[in-house]
């Protein structure tokens, strides 16, 4: 597995979402040993990502991940199988979404025509489907895939404590 950054996985995600739109879950968590959100991001024709993240300060969010499956076995479809919420990927043109403000177009308007995938007013969603926030199933899915996911783990750590994730308030 090859570990890249927060931003370079979500492009590889939106890359993957445009060439296979139906069919995306995922299964997200909080893995309290390393103090990260876990994304469980999946697709039976692409495999399955996982991002891990933080928030470093208000302003900005660091994580790393990578593709721990090229597919999808038969006891990670049973998890898929509990989804009950929704989940996307959003992308934003801020210059598409101004000039539209500036029209009179309620950002409400704006949201849902992403939703919806019906119009480009300056907010896409190439990346939709089912989700779950469910502890038992983050569980359940975390468990199955612990030992493809040490590698990440040991870096996802490692940059933490280097920002000082780990250290206590004095």
């Amino acid at each position: 597995m090859k570990i890249k950054t927060r931003n370079e996985i979500l492009n590889e995600v939106i890359r993957e979402g445009k060439k296979h739109p139906k069919g995306w879950k995922a299964i997200f968590g909080r893995d309290e040993k390393l103090l990260s959100m876990d994304y469980y991001v999946f697709n039976p024709k692409i495999g399955v990502y996982l991002l891990k993240e933080y928030q470093k300060n208000p302003y900005e969010v660091k994580g790393i991940g990578g593709k721990i499956a090229r597919h999808i076995d038969d006891d990670i479809e049973a998890e898929i199988s509990k989804l009950n919420g929704d989940f996307g990927i959003i992308q934003g043109d801020f210059q598409k979404i101004l000039k539209n403000l500036e029209k009179g177009i309620h950002p409400q308007k704006i949201f849902e025509a992403a939703v919806k995938g019906k119009e480009n007013l300056g907010i896409t969603m190439p990346v939709k489907g089912k989700a779950s926030a469910s502890k038992d199933a983050f569980k359940n899915l975390h468990n199955m895939f612990s030992s493809k996911q040490k590698k990440l783990d040991t870096k996802f750590e490692k940059i933490a404590a280097d920002d000082g994730l780990y250290r206590p308030y004095e």
